[in-house]
This record gives C-alpha cells, sequence and structure tokens, in this order.
C-alpha cells in the first residue's frame, strides 16, 4: 500500500524529472511486496502446522524442522521489512520533490512503509529467538529504524 501511494504522487508530480523513476522504483517494490503477502501467510500456516506436528517427531530431527520452518518465515518477513525500507525512503523523495499536494499521500505512505517494517521486522526476531545473533535479525532492526528515522524526518 505504501508503494501504491508513492507511485501515484510520483505520477502526479509532472514538473519533476525523476518522477517516473521513482514510480517505476515505487511499482517494482509493490510487485516484489505482494507476492510476499502470500509467502507471509504460507510460512505462518507451515509454521503452526511443523508446531502442532512436533511431538510426532524424535528429538534433533523435531528441532531442525522448527528451525528451518521458522528461519523460512523469518526470511519472508526480512524481505517485507526490506521493501517497506524501500518504500519509506521513496515516499520521503515524493514528499521532497514531487507536487506539493502529494505530500500528505507521501507522508501516509512512509507511516505504513514504517509500520510494516516494524511488523516485519518484530516477526524476524519472533522466529528467531533461539538463533541468537542471527544477521537477519540486525538486518530487519536496520530497516526498522531506517523506516523510523525517515518517518521522523517527514514529519518535521
Amino acid at each position: 500500500m505504501a508503494a501504491a501511494l508513492v507511485e501515484m504522487g510520483a505520477r502526479r508530480s509532472p514538473g519533476w524529472e525523476d518522477a517516473m523513476g521513482v514510480a517505476a522504483q515505487a511499482r517494482s517494490i509493490r510487485h516484489r511486496a505482494v507476492p510476499l503477502v502470500q509467502a507471509d501467510a504460507d510460512a505462518y500456516a507451515t509454521s503452526l502446522s511443523t508446531l502442532a506436528t512436533a511431538g510426532e517427531t524424535p528429538g534433533e530431527d523435531r528441532d531442525d524442522a522448527i528451525a528451518r520452518t521458522l528461519a523460512g518465515a523469518a526470511d519472508v518477513a526480512l524481505e517485507i521489512a526490506r521493501a517497506g525500507t524501500d518504500a519509506a525512503f521513496l515516499a520521503e523523495l515524493v514528499a521532497d520533490r514531487g507536487e506539493p499536494s502529494g505530500r500528505d499521500d507521501a507522508q501516509a505512505a512512509a507511516v505504513l512503509a514504517e509500520a510494516a517494517t516494524r511488523v516485519a521486522a518484530a516477526l524476524v526476531a519472533a522466529n528467531l529467538t533461539t538463533s541468537d545473533g542471527d544477521e537477519r535479525e540486525r538486518a530487519a532492526a536496520s530497516c526498522a529504524r531506517s523506516a523510523a528515522m525517515v518517518r521522523d524526518r517527514m514529519g518535521e
């Protein structure tokens, strides 16, 4: 949704030389993010199924199956966090350089992008609770901080 708002704001800025390029980038983020919604739902369903049947699998095999399933869910959430951060940065560009009438939409896009990024980062952390020091958790947290900084700058 954030990427769609950014794309719309860029397209409504004909006087901005880079508007169509930013719109294309936002469209690319949107096309990247849409399948992630289904992938996240699938990862969640797989996680529930794996956890529900965990008692049927012996010791180490059970632990490996759970770890793989949760790591897969974390991977999807990390991609969502990355897409949200990308959308937030583009929203800032549209707010700064696009038509002034589109600034509210760009700010809304930044808020949505930040929210999605924060939620995705929290999911990465939740899915990797048994994997101390996993780089994916740090990467997702960095995405959330970046999206928050963008939104903070836009609110000034």
